[in-house]
């Protein structure tokens, strides 16, 4: 039988139920053995495991085993980040797009898509087709919606052609129904250059319509939000994303949790709608399984993300000075050298405010990437610690060692899944992988400026300043030589990742939390942006450097 994600709710809640009971039972030898047993026979052959329901059934009673979680190695877990324990051989990309094609399941087409969209392989083109491949094969199965809109919205950026996916989740009953004229208007945004006037009449029918739209599914939710934002129409579909975090919120609170990922979306949704009452509460009790040790420590990680957002630095530092003292990893001295009890400013790649001598009075100086985005009078000359992506390092690696062989740098840092990219294996002294990142996000992940606060709030430094970062409410995209691909919307564009993989809405309101909370402190136009309200800062966003139609450029041209 195909597998369908729609209805999640009980199949969570029924999974979490099997997951605590078998979980309980593996502890004694037998039941462990006939529990082994019974996940190798369901096991599907020749086909990824979630491909099919007895596959995930089988993946599920494998995942409540014992498991040793200490060791000399370092995992990845996507939300308690890097912990002990030894990691297994990573699938190869080729190996399973070559499954794919002679077992064409819709199952192997995901596990290939899934392989081929990691940051540390990052090829998206042949992977938004094998998740349309995936679609074609098995349309209710999300895994292949989410991943033909997402990464279709990164490369081809052809909303027909994503529309077509999308469109099979509009409901078939209900007040929005299919045939309703809501749909005719909202339809209408999809094709390639929507004259504003129709971009207008869909905004306006989504916000007649808003107290209904939270019954809508989170992916068509969602692709409506991303390709108003991509329109220039920022703040409609930043309330469309907050009509999805009440539609998961329906989904997941009042229910035991299989694992840590539904929790983070639980918790992610509280932190976007700013509902701190419910984050807290649900932070300190979590409905997950305290006796699976996976479990428990993404619960506290989540927890110590959830006392950041309400302005408590506290609780993070102690997670993270506990999981140091339990897996010291490679660069942590020299991060702790460099940062603890020192005065550091961030700078960020956007045009500056002529404060380059007040940059590099501080400490430590940190910035996305080595070089100075502007000049010496906006950036300053200095930099001690670097940030880096992952996509611009692994490209440009050669050219960051020399650099940093040459003393242009102290320490730079990278994010924690990395540890898994083969081409690092062998970690330079100079190279760091950040340990973890914030959890709450509830679509997408930090950006650069977000992660590196994230970070630095792990440490003890006396103050974090931060200069030239404007949240993409300036007049430039960022300071000039600072990063080619910053330019339009379009087909194959970096900057597409602003809006389908991060929320510029609440990285604002991230930000400025901490800023209240005095946990940083912020200088020019930083600390003009962050005294903004939201609904200022929005109307910025759309007359800024990505409000100003600067689609249309790109859009337009031939696909």
């Amino acid at each position: 039988m195909a597998v369908s994600l729609h209805g999640l709710r009980w199949k969570i809640a029924a999974a979490a139920l099997l997951s605590r009971t078998t979980r309980r039972a593996g502890r004694f030898p037998i039941t462990a053995w006939a529990i082994r047993r019974a996940a190798q026979s369901l096991q599907p052959r020749n086909q990824d495991a979630t491909g099919t329901y007895r596959g995930i059934a089988a993946d599920l009673l494998q995942r409540t085993l014992p498991v040793e979680t200490t060791g000399e190695g370092v995992l990845y877990d996507p939300i308690a980040g890097l912990i002990p324990g030894q990691a297994t051989e990573a699938p190869n990309p080729g190996e399973l797009s070559t499954r794919a094609t002679r077992t064409p399941t819709a199952g192997n087409y995901l596990a290939a898509a899934a392989a081929l969209r990691k940051p540390y392989i990052s090829d998206l083109r042949s992977a938004v087709t094998h998740y349309e491949q995936a679609f074609t094969i098995n349309s209710k199965d999300l895994r292949a919606v989410e991943g033909a809109l997402t990464i279709g919205a990164r490369t081809h950026y052809d909303w027909s052609r994503i529309w077509s996916v999308v469109h099979t989740l509009v409901p078939k009953r209900g007040p929005l129904r299919a045939n309703a004229e809501f749909w005719r208007a909202v339809g209408g945004i999809f094709s390639q250059t929507p004259d504003e006037q129709a971009v207008l009449h869909a905004a306006a029918v989504l916000d007649e319509h808003r107290e209904q739209l939270p019954s809508l599914h989170q992916l068509l939710l969602e692709a409506i939000a991303a390709r108003l934002q991509f329109l220039g129409h920022f703040a409609a579909g930043f309330r469309l994303r907050e009509a999805t975090a009440h539609n998961r919120i329906k989904e997941l609170a009042g229910i035991p949790l299989e694992s840590g990922i539904w929790l983070k979306h639980l918790l992610g949704a509280y932190a976007y709608l700013e509902n701190h009452q419910k984050l807290r509460a649900t932070s300190q009790k979590p409905p997950v399984d305290p006796t699976d040790p996976r479990s428990l420590i993404q619960a506290q990680k989540l927890q110590a993300d959830a006392a950041l957002t309400m302005g408590e630095a506290g609780p993070l530092r102690a997670h993270a000075t506990a999981r140091r003292n339990a897996l010291p990893l490679n660069g942590e001295d020299t991060m702790s050298q460099l940062v603890d009890g020192k005065r550091v400013a961030v700078v960020g790649p956007s045009s500056g405010d002529g404060l380059g001598d007040l940059i590099d009075s501080y400490d430590v100086v940190v910035r996305t990437r080595h070089t100075p985005a502007g000049s010496a009078h906006d950036a300053g000359r200095r930099t001690d610690i670097a940030y880096y992506a992952g996509r611009d390092l692994l490209r440009d690696f050669a050219e960051v060692t020399a650099a940093a062989e040459s003393g242009a740098f102290q320490l730079a840092v990278t994010r924690p899944f990395f540890v898994e990219a083969p081409s690092l294996q062998q970690w330079p002294n100079w190279l760091r992988p950040a340990r973890f990142e914030h959890g709450l996000y509830f679509r997408g992940a930090p950006m650069g400026l977000q992660r590196i606060l994230y970070d630095l709030l792990q440490f003890q430094p006396a103050e974090i300043a931060v200069f030239n970062a404007d949240l993409y409410a300036g007049e430039t995209f960022a300071a000039s030589g600072y990063r080619a691909s910053y330019t339009a919307f379009g087909p194959h564009n970096q900057t597409n990742d602003v809006v389908v993989m991060h929320d510029l809405a609440y990285e604002f309101r991230w930000t400025a939390q901490l800023n209240q909370a005095g946990l940083i402190t912020t200088h020019g136009t930083t600390a003009e942006v962050l005294s903004l309200s939201e609904d200022a800062y929005l109307r910025r966003l759309e007359c800024g450097p990505l409000g100003r139609r600067a689609h249309t450029t790109a859009s337009e041209e031939t696909l």
